[in-house]
C-alpha cells in the first residue's frame, strides 16, 4: 500500500514476560517521534512473536511541510552601538544565519528586545528521515535485562539478525553497526526459515501465516486456545482455565501445536495448587480437570514446532514433568514430619527486615494488632484471627514454598488442614496474602481480610518508622503494592476503619526499633497511602477534583471518604451545584484563616444575613442525621438549599465591613457555612471540575 511504513526487528527468542511491553514502547516511540518530524500519519499497528518485533504506520506523509523557524539573536543593545550601527555580534549573527542584515528584525521578548531572523525550512522527504529515526528507535526499547553480542556495543533483549524496513513500497536503506536494512523478513525457524518480501503490513501477515508464523498476537492467542482445548477434549477433560498462562505461551510460540500428555495417579495425592504449579511454572504445561472440575492425571503442553510422532513427543514431556511431579512429592513428604505450630519458633530465623528485626518479631507484632482489629470489628473472630495470624507466615519455612515460592499461603492453607486446624483458620492463612496484584481476588472470609489489614499495617509503620519512604519512581520494598492492596481489603469489605489511630497502633508495636519520630511516621505514611487512595480511584476514571475534594479535608476512612467522592460527582450533575460550588470558592476566598464561628445573632442586621443565618441553622439540623447516617447524597441535596441565601447575602451585604464588630460577626458565618460543607468536602475544589 502507497505511504504505508512497514518496520520490523527480527532477533533470537525473546523472552515472553519482555514481548508486549517491547512491541508497544516501539510503537509508541515510532509515533511520538513522526508527530515531532511533523509527519501526519494514520494508524499504526503492530505485531510481535518471539522472533520479531513489527510496526505499521499507515497514510504516512512523505515529506515534512515546509516550516518557518524564527531564530534569536543577541539583545538589541548588543546589537547597536550608540550611532545604530550594528556590531560584530550583530553583524556574526547575520553571517551565521546566511542573510543580509537588512532582513533583521527586533522583537519583543519576556527578557526584552532582540535581534531576531526568520529562516525558512524545507521540509524533508521522510524515507530520508526514516533512515535517521529508524536505526534510533531500536536501542530505545527498555527490557528489564539485554545483552551485547560480537564485537558491537549495541544493548538489545537478544541478538538482532535481520531488519525490514520499507515505505511506499521501496525499502529504507540505512545501518545499525554491522548489520544493513533490508526487504525481507522469514518465516519460522524449522517449519518454513525461507525469506518472504511482504509489500505491506497485511501481506506481512498473510507470508507470515504461510511460513507457519502467527505474527499477529491475538491471532495467536486464540490460536493457542483452541490448540488446548481440542488436546484436552481429545481425552475428555477440559482445561482448567489460567489466562495468565495463555499469555505466557502465546508469547513463546511462533505457531502453536498442543500435545496431551499423562503422570502417574499417584501424584493427585499431592495438593492440588502443588500439582498445578509444578506443570506451569517451570514447563508452562496446563491442568486438565473432568467434568467436576477435579484434577486428572494429564497435562497439555504447546510446542512451537509439529511433531510427527505424539506418542514420542508427549513421552518426552511426560519424563520431565515426572521428575518435577517427583521433586514435589518428595517435599511434600519431608514437610508433613513438622506441623506449623513446630514452625513458628524457627521464624526467628527469618529475617523481616534488618533494622525491624526477625519475622518471629513480626508474627507477634502482626497477631496482636490482628487481635485487637478483630476485637473492634468482629469480636466472634478474635481467636481465628490470632491462631491463623500466628500461623500465617510459618510456610515460608516449608521446602514446599521453598521450591515454588508462589505458593506460599496456598500450602499453608493445606498443611493447617493436615495438621487438624479448624478450615476458618486454615482459610484466613490462604487469604491474607490477597490481593495479590491489583484488581486481584480479595479474601471471601471477614478473618482472612483482617490478618491481611494488620500484616500490612505493619510493613507500611515498619518502613515508614525507619525512614524507607518511596521516592519518585524507586519503591524498593513494595510499599505501594502494600498500601494498595490495604486500601483493596478495606474497601472491598466496606469496613469502617480510622487508619491514623490504627497506624499510631501498629508504630507503637515497634517499641524502640524505629529511628523517626512518631509523628513523623505516622504523617507521611498516612500521607502515603492517601495518595494511593487518590491515584487509585482516578486511574478509575473518578475526577481529580472530587477525590481532592474529600481527601484534602479529611482522610481517615476510605469507605467513608469514598462515599463523600461518589455523592460528590453525582450532585455535581445538578447545575445548582456547579454554582453553588463557585459560591464556596468566594466563601473560602474571603475567610481565609478565620476560625470564629461565633455568631452574635443581634448584629446581623440586614436581612439578607439574617435570613441565611436561619437558612444554615435549619439546613444544619435537616443535615446533621444525614451525615451522621452517612446518608451523602440525600445530605448535599439538603446543603445545595443554601445557594440562594448566599447568593443573595453576597449580593445585598459588605462582609468586609468597616464596623469591626460587624465585620467579625459575618466571617464567623461564612465559616460556619464553610463548615458545614467540609462535612463533605471541599466544594470549591469542585469549582475546577466545573469550569473545565
Amino acid at each position: 500500500m502507497a505511504h504505508e511504513l512497514l518496520f520490523e526487528i527480527g532477533t533470537e527468542e525473546i523472552p515472553a514476560a519482555y514481548l508486549m511491553p517491547a512491541v508497544a514502547s516501539l510503537k509508541e516511540n515510532l509515533t511520538r517521534r513522526l508527530g515531532e518530524l511533523g509527519l501526519s500519519f494514520g494508524e499504526a499497528r503492530t505485531a510481535a512473536t518471539p522472533r520479531r518485533l513489527a510496526v505499521s504506520v499507515r497514510d504516512l506523509a512523505d515529506r515534512q511541510p515546509d516550516r518557518v523557524e524564527e531564530v534569536l539573536g543577541p539583545p538589541k543593545k548588543a546589537a547597536f552601538d550608540q550611532n545604530g550601527q550594528p556590531t560584530k555580534a550583530a553583524i556574526g549573527f547575520a553571517q551565521s544565519r546566511g542573510v543580509a542584515m537588512e532582513t533583521i528584525e527586533v522583537v519583543a521578548t519576556a527578557k526584552g528586545e532582540y535581534l531576531m531572523v526568520r529562516v525558512e525550512q524545507p521540509g524533508k522527504a521522510t524515507t530520508e528521515l526514516l533512515a535517521d529515526l529508524l536505526p534510533e528507535l531500536i536501542p530505545a526499547i527498555p527490557f528489564p535485562k539485554s545483552m551485547r553480542w560480537g564485537s558491537g556495543r549495541l544493548h538489545f533483549a537478544r541478538p538482532i539478525q535481520w531488519l525490514l524496513a520499507r515505505y511506499n513500497g521501496q525499502e529504507v536503506p540505512f545501518r545499525l553497526e554491522t548489520l544493513a536494512s533490508g526487504s525481507r523478513t522469514y518465516g519460522h525457524r524449522f517449519m518454513a526459515p525461507q525469506a518472504v518480501e511482504p509489500e505491506n503490513f497485511a501481506g506481512y501477515l498473510d507470508s507470515l501465516r504461510t511460513a507457519q508464523v502467527l505474527a499477529d498476537p491475538a491471532e495467536r492467542r486464540e490460536a493457542v486456545r483452541a490448540e488446548i482445548n481440542r488436546a484436552a477434549e481429545a481425552i475428555g477433560g477440559r482445561i482448567l482455565p489460567d489466562e495468565e498462562l495463555v499469555d505466557t505461551v502465546t508469547n513463546l510460540v511462533e505457531k502453536p501445536h498442543a500435545i496431551c500428555g499423562t503422570f502417574e495417579e499417584r501424584f493427585l495425592a499431592l495438593p492440588q495448587e502443588v500439582l498445578i504449579t509444578s506443570m506451569r511454572e517451570h514447563q508452562k504445561y496446563f491442568a486438565v480437570v473432568d467434568a467436576r472440575g477435579k484434577l486428572m492425571p494429564h497435562f497439555v503442553a504447546v510446542n512451537n514446532t509439529r511433531v510427527k510422532n505424539a506418542v514420542l513427543g508427549a513421552d518426552g514431556h511426560q519424563r520431565v514433568i515426572r521428575a518435577r511431579l517427583e521433586d514435589a512429592f518428595f517435599f511434600f513428604k519431608e514437610d508433613q514430619h513438622r506441623t506449623l505450630s513446630d514452625r513458628v519458633a524457627d521464624l526467628s530465623g527469618v529475617v523481616f527486615q534488618a533494622k525491624l528485626g526477625t519475622m518471629a518479631e513480626k508474627t507477634e507484632r502482626v497477631v496482636t494488632l490482628a487481635g485487637e482489629l478483630a476485637a473492634a470489628m468482629a469480636p466472634e473472630l478474635t481467636e481465628t484471627v490470632k491462631r491463623a495470624a500466628l500461623l500465617a507466615k510459618t510456610d515460608l519455612l516449608t521446602n514446599m514454598v521453598g521450591e515454588f515460592p508462589t505458593l506460599q499461603g496456598s500450602i499453608g492453607r493445606d498443611y493447617a488442614l493436615l495438621n487438624g486446624e479448624p478450615a476458618a483458620v486454615a482459610t484466613a492463612i490462604a487469604e491474607h496474602y490477597l490481593p495479590l496484584r491489583a484488581g486481584g481476588d480479595l479474601p471471601q472470609e471477614l478473618a482472612g481480610a483482617i490478618i491481611g489489614i494488620a500484616d500490612r499495617l505493619d510493613t507500611l509503620a515498619g518502613y515508614f518508622g525507619i525512614g524507607q519512604k518511596p521516592t519518585g519512581t524507586a519503591d524498593p520494598f513494595g510499599l505501594r503494592r502494600q498500601a494498595l492492596g490495604l486500601l483493596h481489603l478495606i474497601q472491598g469489605k466496606s469496613l469502617s476503619l480510622s487508619l491514623g489511630p490504627w497506624l499510631d497502633r501498629a508504630l507503637a508495636l515497634y517499641e524502640c526499633q524505629l529511628t523517626e519520630p512518631v509523628e513523623t511516621a505516622k504523617a507521611n505514611g498516612l500521607e502515603f497511602i492517601k495518595g494511593r487512595f487518590a491515584n487509585d480511584l482516578t486511574g478509575q476514571g473518578m475526577p481529580i477534583e472530587a477525590v481532592e475534594a474529600v481527601v484534602s479535608v479529611d482522610f481517615g476512612d476510605v469507605v467513608d471518604c469514598r462515599r463523600r467522592i461518589e455523592a460528590l460527582i453525582a450532585i455535581n450533575a445538578q447545575p445548582a451545584f456547579a454554582l453553588l460550588a463557585g459560591s464556596f470558592k468566594r466563601v473560602n476566598n474571603i475567610i481565609k484563616e478565620n476560625t470564629d464561628t461565633r455568631i452574635d445573632e443581634a448584629q446581623l442586621t440586614e436581612p439578607a444575613e439574617r435570613d441565611l443565618f436561619a437558612a444554615l441553622r435549619r439546613i444544619e439540623t435537616e443535615a446533621a442525621p444525614l451525615l451522621a447516617a452517612k446518608e451523602y447524597n440525600q445530605a448535599l441535596v439538603t446543603i445545595l438549599k443554601m445557594k440562594e441565601p448566599i447568593d443573595t447575602f453576597f449580593d445585598q451585604v459588605m462582609v468586609m465591613a468597616e464596623d469591626a464588630g460587624l465585620r467579625r460577626n459575618r466571617l464567623a458565618l461564612l465559616t460556619a457555612i464553610a463548615g458545614l460543607f467540609l462535612r463533605v468536602g471541599d466544594f470549591s475544589k469542585m469549582y475546577a471540575l466545573n469550569q473545565g
